[in-house]
């Protein structure tokens, strides 16, 4: 099996290693991931954005400078785990799959659980599976909760149990045919310092809040749902992601690539609504 493995908190970081070392019992691990941390950057690419000096600030756009308008380059160094790309989560997924022809790619192990269908776009690792399964590859994001401990004390071994669990899902959904029906896979595991009490098939909590202040001249922004989850008290339901993590079990959740979701009577009452704007 050939596995092409990514993640959003760089290349460095000690739950990719861990995720890698537990890979390389179930197949051939090419590792491509971000020079840099790139959490929460979502579906972000640097294409169209990378200036021809290989700056990634946004302020060149797409092809000026080049013969071709339609490429840009990405910097890379070599890294003794694989290739270490100056760019986003999606951007090395695009790299891998299209350099390495994997049979699935796995992002992780994140530290932090990715929960939720608000959120899930907004990460980086999750966004990381979805690019694939755009791409025709299966997809698997795995992630730990980590909340309440303190991230930069984090080893390898700390991500151990999650990776060793995220190694079983892409063992099982290859051999299974999983991803005949699913697109993409997103498990988190709960805190290594808890007991697991089991797997739950979930699907992510639509539970979503954000509070926003602006007070003394700082804006500031509160997640009142991660402040709960660390009390131990949620609004989530039974066979939810974030329920299952809360309840120490792992969450499995199998995802499909939106889907346009408008019937046709909606599609025609907008053509009466739009009609003649362009007039």
């Amino acid at each position: 099996m050939e596995i092409l493995l990514t993640n959003d908190d760089g290349i460095d970081a000690p739950g990719l290693r861990a995720l890698a070392a537990a890979l390389e019992a179930i197949g051939d691990v090419t590792v491509v991931a971000p020079a840099q941390n790139q959490s929460a950057v979502g579906r972000g690419l640097s294409y169209g954005r990378m200036g021809p000096d290989g700056s990634n600030d946004g302020a060149v756009g797409l092809g000026e400078g080049s013969d071709d308008p339609f490429t840009v380059t990405i910097p890379h160094e070599t890294h003794e785990l694989g290739y270490a790309i100056h760019g986003t989560p999606c951007d090395c997924v695009i790299l891998g799959v299209d350099t390495f022809e994997p049979d699935v790619v796995v992002a992780g192990c994140n530290a932090g659980a990715n929960l939720g269908m608000h959120v899930l776009p907004r990460s980086g690792t999750a966004s990381a599976a979805t690019e694939a399964a755009s791409l025709g590859v299966p997809g698997i994001a795995v992630s730990m909760d980590v909340l309440g401990l303190d991230r930069s004390a984090l080893e390898p071994a700390d991500f151990e149990r999650a990776s060793v669990i995220g190694r079983n899902v892409v063992d099982r959904a290859l051999t299974a045919d999983v991803f005949d029906a699913v697109d993409y896979i997103n498990v988190n595991v709960p805190r290594p310092d808890r007991s697991i009490e089991g797997v739950a098939i979930t699907h992510p909590t639509a539970q979503y809040d954000m509070h926003a202040d602006l007070a003394d001249g700082r804006f500031s922004i509160h997640n009142p749902l991660w402040a709960e989850m660390a009390q131990g008290d949620i609004p989530d339901e039974d066979g939810s992601d974030r329920r299952a993590v809360l309840d120490q079990r792992v969450s499995i959740s199998p995802l499909t690539l939106p889907q346009s979701g408008i019937d046709d009577g909606i599609i025609d009452r907008l053509d009466d609504c739009f009609d003649g704007v362009a007039d």
